[in-house]
């Protein structure tokens, strides 16, 4: 496909107010033309993420003015590239960060997109570009030196294994927690050590794998279910960074239970943190996926949606759909595809 034959409409998904899926419509809108850097995506798998449903409740950090294009991450192929886009058309990228994902094609800076390696298919880039980038800043937020400790909550999901993988890669020694059979997971990703948190004490395996010292961070996308137990297995002036809420709201900080804890640090990580400038995405997700080609990165895909049923693929997101659940924009049929 030359630049001339690229469409000029696309079908994207807006959330029309703030609500849960219920809100969400599909539109026809124009494709805007191609800027300097810019590049045209006919997108295959649009990944859906949390932080998705919290935008469109109105309820996150950022706000966006409704109606608004949601979805930030997908994948899928360059049809046709701006002036100064070294990307060729037939090229698999995959991204995150980029509002409006969820759509039948996306206008997109290129500096953004990372190219999917053979060996990858373009789902797998749907299910590591959001973890790759998230994972990246994580890292930035709680610099660890190589021999230093660190507790990865959920460490066999999307962004945990990339976390994992990440801070193995620099030489920290990673407590993976996870459940069941998806301890093998966090161990693939590159944990040291793993903790079945369904069956084995969280603070007295941490405490026993730190020689009773406990680790210097802890990286925790659950919040207040895991808060308390998070605290305890800190060493003296530990970091716990929170970056999630699957649990629910949030807990109030206690200095004085800080204090008493061995005078550690409680920190939330999120967009306002300014570590991952826009220049810098697409690297962020190369390294991401570089890594993916030598260990399981890859979560494992929940569901497959159309983009007509797009609310229900949101649903089954917010409900804990175990792995990712993905939009298939192009795909015709309305049903769902369970993995």
């Amino acid at each position: 496909m030359t630049n001339a034959d690229a469409p000029s409409h696309r079908r994207v998904v807006r959330a029309t107010r703030a609500g849960g899926p219920e809100v969400l419509a599909i539109a026809v809108e124009d494709v805007p033309p191609l800027q300097a850097g810019e590049a045209l995506v006919r997108v295959e798998a649009a990944g859906l993420n949390h932080v998705d449903s919290l935008a469109r409740s109105g309820a996150y950090s950022i706000r966006f003015d409704f109606p608004f294009p949601v979805g930030v991450e997908g994948a899928g192929t360059i049809v046709a590239a701006g002036p100064g886009v070294v990307l060729s058309p037939g090229t698999r990228v995959c991204w995150t960060a980029v509002v409006g994902s969820c759509a039948t094609y996306l206008v997109a800076p290129v500096q953004m997109l990372a190219r999917v390696p053979g060996g990858l298919s373009v789902e797998a880039g749907a299910c590591v570009a959001h973890a790759g980038v998230t994972a990246a800043g994580l890292i930035r937020h709680c610099p660890l030196a190589e021999g230093q400790s660190a507790v990865v909550w959920g460490a066999a999901g999307a962004v945990g294994r990339v976390l994992v993988a990440f801070l193995a890669a620099r030489g920290v020694s990673v407590i993976g927690i996870a459940s069941g059979v998806r301890t093998h997971a966090a161990r693939g990703a590159g944990a040291a050590h793993v903790v079945d948190r369904s069956t084995a004490d969280v603070v007295e395996t941490v405490r026993r794998h730190t020689g009773g010292h406990g680790a210097s961070a802890v990286f925790d996308p659950v919040g207040a279910a895991t808060y308390e137990t998070s605290l305890r297995v800190l060493a003296p002036r530990g970091c716990l960074v929170n970056y999630g809420q699957l649990s629910g709201a949030l807990p109030h900080v206690d200095l004085g239970q800080l204090m008493e804890a061995g005078s550690i640090f409680v920190t939330k990580y999120g967009p306002r943190a300014g570590l991952v400038r826009r220049e810098q995405v697409g690297a962020f997700i190369s390294e991401a996926l570089a890594l993916a080609t030598t260990r399981p990165l890859v979560s494992a895909i929940a569901a497959r949606f159309p983009l007509n049923r797009v609310a229900d693929a949101y649903r089954a997101l917010d409900s804990g759909a175990p792995g990712k659940v993905l939009v298939l924009p192009h795909r015709a049929d309305g049903s769902d595809d369970a993995a």
